[in-house]
């Protein structure tokens, strides 16, 4: 992908008065992939000032300023801009509650600061600057219901499921009087006619059990007091789930037509009166279906008072119930009278559609009522209500709740819905279906550097290419953000799929003009077919969700087909999440012993402790198979903590037998993010009466990257104790001289792929010997190890390096053989010395 314009930063406020901590997280940041400006302040004073003068789209505040506490400063920080800016908050103090009490504030999120690394900053990052997103597209979402709330001819209103209001127009605000504050909630009712009260209850209560939409009538107080009937119409509003999470409700002022209808149990002069000048249509049908009479207001909706005015002879009248109806609706209407009729009911209400002159279909509302004598003979009267307008405003609110405001493509709910449907169709007919999941590659590359405003241009634009590169029976749904998801139908073959997946690369992969710039953007797909990959919506899309991350690890711009593999690498996650709990608490580690030799005297010196897992089903399971999982998934920790424990017991043993050798124990930087790692050495050095000398700690150079104060304070607690400090795996990572110093290791251990490489060429040579020469500058020991072959011993040795440690000497062992080993190395000796 080409952007040609320079990438927009994303702006940070840092406030924080600790110079050394407000530069680890400028550090930390400069390591993300992040494209951010850093602003600075040492105060609260200082940051207020700065959010007055500009905007900024995160802030990171620490907790305890010198002139003030970071929660004070959040409502400031949050709304300074029209869209809420997250805030994360730092801080020492690990206190649960007062990290419950940030967040009840307002906190985006609360990392403690003996936690603070890149991968957790940026993660926590990324996740402020997407729930801004949401945020602000949540708002407009608001913004567009409340601005076509507000431009309704009706009452308009919002309520939970358990009848509180929680939003209404300002046209209901003005028609009662009452202002908006005083009715949310349950104040509503007070409008509300006495005698009607009980009904609306009950009517209400019906509608939530069945989640099917509502219709009643009843009369509301005007602001002088006076009651006028309404008729009302809610709405379900349903989430991903089907759970109603709101309703939405319109209330049409039907007094003329409630009148009208009463003026009929008067007199009939009054109803003649009513009929001719209601301003809603109106007509009489004898019981033969006949049409008796029309009202000037029914003409006009159906365009027949237009013939008074032209010359052309009409192709169609008013003549019999036939002639008002669609034809597809005549039939319920006249069950509907029937009935009336039948049931003895003095009217009923429903909704249909009439056809008008020119063959348009308007959907209307009718009050139907019967008449048992009218001009000498019984009849019924249709009063009927123009729901036209209703009807468009019902379907924007509708597209609101089952269409992306942005795209016009169907959203989740929707998509939920249509995958649900081709289920069951399919269960009836055998059409098989297909999923695409689809993103954009590098999309929020183009969405920082060129903004927004260029982001929700492109995602039109790719929109309306997919729609263009698909069927009329096709369905298309933007999830969110960059994510599309694409429903193929009666799909009669494999290929047809693939055909499909083709053609939506080559189309959008053809460049779009944003502005004054030129860019080439791609997708992803990832496939998944019904049956064969997933019976339900939720396996369908989780299977096409892994194909699409496959076809990103491929490369990107391409598709993939999901396959059970994939399925079976997340289930071999969790299986060995679940074995390696299983594991800690059944005892399934142990320990072997790798020695450590002296070059010089050829003496073992110390052993390294290595973990190894006896699985109950696989036997015995490589590190490399699960040390990587149990340090992402924090396993480590109760893992570390138990080879502590055994290796010291293991020394004490062999000290007591008399073996003079010293301990090695890997520590990760996953446990020195604990509080009570020194304590777990004074303990152990406690129990089993060791010396600290005796033990070296092995550390990686990972440790000089992340939480670096905090492991520092804690490894010169751990030299109080006397315990030595080792840098394994030398060479490979990010080590700098002045971090070597301010750790000052005793030993640093030379990576085995440096060892590997001796004598296979010069620069490897010249690097091995500048790394031994390291001791030199720092005092410190050197250890070689992955010493394999002689050769590489005698170039170690000979250029002043320490001690020696690999298959040469021997592999790892278990302690008995460990033992054996020392025994045969002590024979040896003396067998040299007789000679």
């Amino acid at each position: 992908m080409q952007v040609t314009t320079v990438v927009r930063p994303v702006s940070l406020l840092v406030i924080e008065d600790d110079d050394v901590d407000a530069e680890k997280i400028k550090r930390l940041l400069r390591k993300g992939a992040l494209n951010i400006t850093v602003t600075t302040a040492t105060s609260a004073q200082q940051a207020l000032k700065l959010i007055a003068e500009q905007q900024f789209d995160c802030a990171i505040l620490d907790y305890r300023l010198q002139d003030s506490l970071g929660t004070e400063l959040l409502q400031e920080i949050k709304h300074h801009k029209q869209n809420p800016t997250p805030v994360i908050m730092i801080s020492g103090n690990s206190d649960e509650r007062i990290i419950a009490d940030v967040m009840r504030e307002g906190a985006f999120d609360y990392i403690p600061k003996r936690q603070l690394d890149t991968d957790t900053l940026i993660n926590t990052l990324e996740s402020s600057f997407a729930w801004a997103e949401q945020a602000r597209l949540q708002q407009e979402d608001l913004a567009r219901f409340h601005n076509l709330a507000e431009g309704l001819p009706h009452l308009a209103w919002t309520c939970t499921p358990e009848g509180d209001c929680d939003y209404l127009n300002q046209r209901w605000c003005d028609y009662t009087g009452v202002t908006q504050q005083a009715q949310i909630g349950s104040g509503w009712i007070n409008a509300v006619h006495p005698d009607d009260r009980d009904y609306l209850a009950s009517v209400w209560k019906k509608a939530v059990e069945d989640k099917q939409e509502m219709f009643v009538k009843f009369r509301i107080r005007r602001h002088d007091g006076i009651y006028r009937w309404f008729d009302t119409r809610a709405l379900p509003q349903k989430n991903e789930q089907g759970k109603v999470i709101r309703w939405l409700g319109t209330n049409t002022d039907i007094n003329e037509m409630e009148s009208t209808r009463l003026a009929l149990a008067y007199s009939e002069q009054l109803f003649h009166a009513a009929f001719d000048y209601a301003p809603l249509g109106m007509v009489l049908i004898n019981m033969q279906g006949q049409i008796i009479q029309t009202n000037p207001a029914l003409r006009h909706l159906l365009g027949y008072d237009a013939l008074l005015f032209d010359d052309t002879p009409p192709t169609k009248s008013l003549m019999k119930i036939g002639d008002l109806f669609n034809p597809e609706d005549i039939t319920s209407a006249l069950i509907e009278l029937e009935k009336l009729y039948l049931d003895n009911k003095l009217f009923t209400q429903y909704e249909t559609r009439f056809q008008a002159y020119d063959g348009t279909h308007i959907p209307v509302m009718i009050n139907a009522a019967f008449i048992k004598e009218f001009s000498g003979e019984p009849c019924y009267l249709l009063q009927i209500y123009d729901l036209s307008e209703r009807k468009r405003y019902e379907h924007q609110l509708l597209k609101l709740a089952h269409f992306d405001s942005l795209t016009g493509l169907g959203n989740r709910e929707k998509m939920n819905r249509e995958i649900d449907f081709l289920i069951r169709k399919a269960s009836r007919t055998m059409a098989p279906f297909a999923v695409i999941f689809g993103d954009l590659d590098h999309f929020k590359q183009i969405n920082d550097g060129l903004g927004h405003e260029a982001g929700d241009i492109l995602l039109k634009t790719v929109a309306r290419r997919l729609e263009r590169c698909l069927r009329h029976e096709d369905v298309i749904c933007r999830l969110g953000g960059d994510e599309f998801v694409i429903l193929l139908p009666d799909i009669p073959r494999f290929e047809a799929v693939v055909s499909v997946a083709d053609k939506l690369l080559q189309k959008i992969h053809r460049p779009i003009r944003l502005g004054k710039n030129r860019i080439h953007v791609g997708m992803s797909f990832g496939i998944a077919l019904y049956p064969t990959d997933g019976d339900d919506a939720k396996t369908l899309l989780r299977n096409a969700d892994s194909a699409l991350y496959d076809a990103k690890a491929r490369g990107r711009g391409c598709y993939q087909l999901y396959r059970k593999e994939l399925t079976e690498y997340v289930h071999n996650r969790l299986q060995l999440d679940a074995d390696l709990r299983k594991a800690i608490i059944n005892n399934e580690f142990e320990l072997h012993y790798q020695p450590v030799i002296d070059l010089d005297t050829h003496k073992v010196t110390s052993a390294e402790a290595l973990i190894r897992w006896n699985h109950p089903q696989r036997g015995r399971v490589a590190p490399d198979e699960f040390i990587p999982y149990a340090q992402e998934s924090g396993l480590i920790l109760p893992i570390g903590k138990w080879i502590i424990n055994e290796a010291c017991r293991q020394l004490a043993h062999w000290r007591k037998q008399g073996m003079a050798i010293n301990m090695s124990i890997n520590v990760s930087a996953r446990q020195f993010m604990q509080q009570d790692l020194v304590e777990q050495f004074e303990n152990m050095l406690a129990q089993y009466q060791l010396m600290g000398d005796q033990i070296t700690i092995e550390i990686t150079e990972q440790m000089f990257l992340e939480n670096t104060e905090n492991n520092l304070k804690q490894i010169n607690e751990l030299k109080a104790l006397g315990i030595k400090i080792s840098l394994d795996d030398f060479g490979i990572g990010y080590s700098s001289l002045s971090y070597i110093l301010r750790f000052a290791p005793q030993y640093l251990k030379i990576d085995r792929s440096f060892v590997s490489l001796i004598g296979t060429g010069k620069e490897h040579d010249e690097m091995v010997n500048a790394i031994i020469g390291l001791n030199r500058i720092i005092p410190m020991q050197i250890v070689g190890e992955g010493i394999e072959e002689e050769q590489q011993r005698h170039f170690l040795h000979a250029r002043g390096c320490d001690f020696g440690q690999g298959y040469y000497f021997a592999r790892p062992l278990p302690a008995p053989e460990l033992e054996q080993f020392i025994q045969q190395q002590l024979i040896a000796a003396s067998e040299q010395t007789a000679f």
